[in-house]
């Protein structure tokens, strides 16, 4: 009996081993599997770009650009041949478009449309797209981006910003899923706007979110150096962005990115402040912010380390996925218990859809919480969070708009409609 327990034993182990060099074959294999790529944009600043693509060949990467379409005059040449390539474009005019054209003679790139624009110290009016869990090709996935080119008459100059919230390549975030899931089916995006992407769960599963994109630790695009890629800020016009990694990096009130956060907000003079980041704080959806054991405690985790943070520097709003629906908060502040915790004394202002914040006064001034983890899949869900009395099972996206003194979201649904919107207006 003792010998065929021992056989047993053994045999299981031996299908353990087995499983975990296979997992680890796979996973490195879908993290840096080498897929051509067409060209897409990083690293976005006032005076520079940075171009990447991925080419079936060795060979030296080359791309011109210039203020007009006819006049891509300007080129640039790496100094080695390559299949991944990275050229940086430098010395640029802040607040400028300019048009560009990549040449590879192994990969036949689509260059139609593409331009960029830098970042800008100050704008009128300037107008996000924010997305979702969007990482599931598909017709919903489509219909739910055909509803914002609707939004904005197919007119890609009334654009400034594409905001990824997580899960961007379903269902492992391997490099060819980005291909297919992310890069391919907005083409159209990627020729014109940086991917201000943030790394969901199951982006995860594998290593290449960190492989495909660049990021600005070093404060290249505004706030302060983080030095870190899982959490940096970006600044343009109005807007002071906040990146943040919810899902691999310490979410303790005193680690890295938690005092490099207390930091950077504490420098900010823009007058608006969002941070995004793919585990919701407060949720009812597919997951629940309440469960201590749903994402391995990480809703519990940014509720009670991070929300006294936005409370402290009065961040205006605060969007996250993760739950495959939306939830939206009033202007609240100071809860980090359970949803069973939270009372009307946590509500600032109790209106449905418009506040108002001081520009001068900025701590404990509220925050608003909005998930929209619906831009490519759908969950079935009770939405009964008392702190998010607007909650529905509806795909869509957010549209974001900003001025000097007024932040506007709306969420656009599948079918077109704005199922909810709020404004925020700041005065002295």
């Amino acid at each position: 009996m003792k010998k065929i327990l021992k056989k047993v034993a053994l045999g299981i182990l031996v299908l353990i081993s087995i499983y975990g060099i296979g997992r680890f074959i796979d996973v490195s294999y879908g993290s840096y599997q080498f897929v051509p790529r067409q060209p897409y944009l990083v690293l976005q600043t006032q005076n520079a770009v940075t171009i990447k693509w991925q080419s079936k060949k060795e060979e030296v990467g080359r791309v011109a650009y210039g203020l007009t379409q006819e006049s891509m005059t300007n080129v640039r040449l790496e100094n080695t041949t390559s299949k991944k390539h990275s050229l940086s474009i430098t010395n640029l005019k802040e607040c400028t478009k300019y048009f560009y054209r990549v040449s590879a003679s192994s990969l036949v790139i689509d260059n139609e449309g593409r331009s960029f624009k830098t970042l800008c110290e100050k704008k009128e009016k300037q107008r996000l797209w924010v997305i979702g869990d969007s990482g599931q090709a598909g017709e919903n996935q489509q219909e739910v981006y055909h509803q914002m080119l609707e939004y904005i008459n197919h007119d890609f100059n009334k654009l400034d910003m594409w905001i990824l919230l997580g899960d961007n390549a379903y269902s492992s975030g391997t490099q060819k899923q980005y291909n297919k899931k992310l890069f391919k089916p907005f083409i159209e995006l990627v020729k014109r706007y940086v991917p201000w992407a943030a790394p969901g769960n199951h982006d995860m599963r594998r290593w290449a979110f960190y492989d495909v994109w660049d990021f600005p630790t070093n404060a290249e695009s505004g706030g302060l150096p983080s030095h870190n890629e899982e959490f940096y800020s970006v600044e343009d016009g109005n807007l002071h962005l906040v990146m943040l990694d919810s899902e691999t990096v310490s979410r303790s009130n005193d680690g890295e990115m938690a005092e490099w956060l207390k930091k950077d907000l504490s420098a900010n003079t823009k007058p608006w402040v969002v941070i995004a980041f793919h585990t919701p704080p407060y949720t009812d959806g597919g997951h629940k912010s309440d469960n201590i054991f749903d994402s391995r405690g990480r809703l519990i985790e940014m509720r009670e380390n991070f929300v006294p943070i936005f409370d402290e520097y009065g961040v205006d709003l605060v969007v996250s996925g993760h739950s495959h629906g939306y939830e939206r908060s009033k202007l609240i502040l100071n809860h980090i218990g359970k949803s069973d915790t939270f009372t009307a004394q946590n509500i600032l202002q109790d209106s449905q859809s418009e506040y108002t914040k001081s520009t001068i006064e900025k701590e404990n001034s509220g925050t608003i919480y909005q998930v929209c983890g619906s831009s490519s899949k759908l969950d079935r869900a009770s939405y009964k969070h008392p702190a998010l009395p607007v909650s529905m099972a509806e795909m869509g996206s957010l549209i974001i708009e900003i001025t000097p003194t007024t932040l506007t979201s709306k969420f656009l649904t599948i079918d077109g409609k704005i199922a909810d919107k709020f404004t925020i207006t700041k005065e002295k």
